[in-house]
């Protein structure tokens, strides 16, 4: 379930864009507010995703309201002013929520190891780093999944995300399937 928060203070934009997430049994509307500071005041936990009118009177404006929340690391769909582009609204949250969190190098490096089944300490050789090192990268890799709304408490999570993000697993893109495995004599 991604739970989405909006910042949408033009009547006419937030029934389109209800009515758009309720079509949507895979979405949760968390909030709904008409400035910043009413969704700081409103939102007890963050929401995966906050949609953003263009038009937000504010202040701060809706530009300045997707700055602003895109600098605390949320992730933000801004509203162009014709508002809510029609029953698309519901697959650009779920795009944008399902994108995958960012990692550095080598938070990547640790995580394709640990997915794929070496343990964190052969995981941390590969990438050249300690196992203390990697122990928090992957606290952060969670974290950060945790953030996109994909949830990622165990091995076995981290390696479905992996596999959900096309980072590891077969087939691969443009190879079919069993392309390159050895076979059974």
């Amino acid at each position: 379930m991604i739970s989405v928060s909006l910042v949408i203070d033009d009547p006419g934009t937030l029934v389109a864009a209800m009515t758009s997430l309720a079509a949507d049994p895979g979405l949760c509307l968390l909030t709904r507010a008409g400035s910043l500071e009413e969704l700081r005041r409103a939102e007890s936990v963050p929401a995966h995703v906050v949609v953003v009118h263009a038009a937000v009177s504010g202040p701060p404006g809706g530009a300045e309201t997707v700055r602003l929340l895109r600098e605390e690391g949320r992730l933000v769909l801004s509203l162009g002013d014709g508002g809510p582009p029609g029953g698309r609204l519901a697959a650009a949250i779920r795009a944008m929520a399902s994108a995958g969190p960012r990692l550095s190098g080598q938070e990547r490096a640790v995580l394709l190891g640990y997915a794929s089944g070496l343990t964190l300490a052969a995981a941390a050789r590969r990438a050249g780093i300690r196992p203390a090192t990697a122990k928090k990268y992957l606290e952060r890799i969670k974290q950060k999944y945790a953030d996109c709304g994909r949830n990622a408490y165990t091995k076995l999570d981290l390696a479905t995300r992996a596999r959900e993000d096309g980072l590891i697993g077969w087939p691969r893109p443009g190879r079919p399937a069993g392309a390159g495995r050895a076979r059974p004599r």
